[in-house]
């Protein structure tokens, strides 16, 4: 009789247990993680995940139709429209796909819901954008203990689910280049006072971009105020501040001459990026010089605001994701600043890519790290030529999908 593989939880209590000693020679940023404020961080000793059962079919499947069950978090913006939208493109081109997808509206007891609904369904694969990167992970639990795998996108869950693997842009890495940016752009005469509006605190990629964001403003100042700092050190100096930013909504980095004066969730929509760069506006509108938003449209929310009030142009605007094309067309025109690469399109079809070498191709998919970022790339006016597309059906960057990377290629690659 096969014995069943570990659950994840018992796979990082004794990683947990064994890792201690080694722990103490690297980098202390390592040490907070895995943390919401650091998807995207690749760890360099990131443990196998070969022994956590993921109820992954054993090579390639002979079925005619395969069912996917898809709980979408939202349709609320054309990001996540795009998501479903290129999916369902994918899978009628390849052909032998079939969609049951349903929408939680960022309610969890709706994925919940889905879930279930998709267990007694019997669907081949099921396929989460996680309202709640725990409950999800307890979600995952329940379909694989009924045979069916479980991919996750655009958020990261929480590392004790089964997943076989998350789809998304890198979070951290767009957020820290776009920070990078930002600070080179910015007078190192002037101090950096900035407002935040993130699309809600809890969530792993708001949060990684943000601190992303944050932390990459943290390792420029270093750079112009000869603070000499490494790497490491802006990391985990950078993550330090946004724990303070989440906790307390401001700080002051006065060595760095850098300040977060307040915070607001936008919920990813241009609406809550105006609501929020209007409230912040009218509290330290005299103080900002800079207005940092964790996707497109909440930095088009700030950028109405600021015009609003006839500062349009004179408060800089920094984006750590997305890329949209209308995106890009304010980068050329010198509106927005910066914005990272985060296409709807190209995480939709990647979703898809992964499904059919899996049950198509016998794709050996059980050595996967939790998230499979694609590579990190940031939008500016000095490279947006590149990302440009002329094809006017595609609302993003131009793209191509990256290949998926077990645990053991990307050791690989980074020795």
């Amino acid at each position: 009789m096969q014995l069943k593989k570990k659950s994840a939880a018992t796979i990082g209590a004794l990683i947990l247990s064994t890792g201690l000693a080694a722990a103490a020679d690297r980098p202390e940023i390592y040490s907070r993680m895995p943390d919401t404020a650091l998807s995207g961080l690749l760890d360099t000793e990131m443990p196998d995940r070969t022994d956590i059962f993921k109820a992954l079919p054993e090579g390639a499947v002979e079925k005619e139709k395969i069912t996917i069950g898809w709980t979408e978090i939202t349709l609320g913006n054309p990001w996540f429209v795009e998501v479903v939208e290129a999916a369902k493109r994918m899978g009628e081109e390849m052909g032998g796909y079939e969609f049951d997808i349903q929408v939680a509206n960022g309610d969890p007891l709706r994925t919940s819901a889905h879930f279930d609904a998709f267990i007694a369904k019997g669907v081949d694969v099921i396929v989460v954008d996680p309202t709640d990167v725990v409950g999800a992970a307890t979600d995952a639990e329940r379909a694989v203990e009924a045979g069916i795998p479980v991919i996750a996108l655009g958020t990261v869950p929480d590392a004790s689910g089964p997943f076989v693997t998350t789809v998304l842009s890198n979070p951290y890495s767009n957020g820290f280049d776009a920070g990078v940016y930002t600070a080179e752009q910015m007078s190192s005469e002037e101090k950096i006072i900035a407002g935040v509006t993130i699309g809600t605190l809890g969530n792993s990629t708001s949060e990684s971009r943000v601190n992303g964001l944050l932390t990459g403003i943290v390792y420029g100042r270093s750079k112009q105020f000869g603070l000499g700092m490494t790497k490491e050190d802006a990391l985990l100096k950078g993550f330090e501040l946004f724990q303070e930013m989440k906790k307390a909504g401001h700080f002051d980095w006065k060595e760095g001459g850098f300040q977060v004066v307040g915070v607001s969730e936008g919920y990813w929509t241009e609406e809550g990026g105006l609501a929020g760069a209007e409230d912040l506006l009218a509290a330290h509108g005299d103080e900002i010089n800079l207005f940092l938003a964790e996707n497109d449209f909440m930095g088009i929310g700030a950028l109405t605001a600021l015009d609003n009030i006839g500062l349009k142009g004179k408060v800089p605007v920094a984006c750590g994701s997305d890329g949209f094309r209308v995106s890009l067309e304010l980068i050329r025109k010198g509106d927005l600043l910066v914005t990272g690469a985060n296409s709807g399109r190209a995480t939709g079809e990647g979703v898809m890519k992964l499904i059919n070498m899996i049950f198509r191709e016998g794709y050996d998919a059980n050595n996967l790290p939790l998230g499979s970022y694609y590579p990190g790339e940031i939008i500016t006016k000095e490279n947006i030529e590149q990302y440009w597309d002329p094809d006017e059906n595609n609302p993003f960057f131009k793209y191509e999908v990256p290949p998926f990377r077990t645990i053991p290629e990307i050791r690989n690659q980074q020795d």
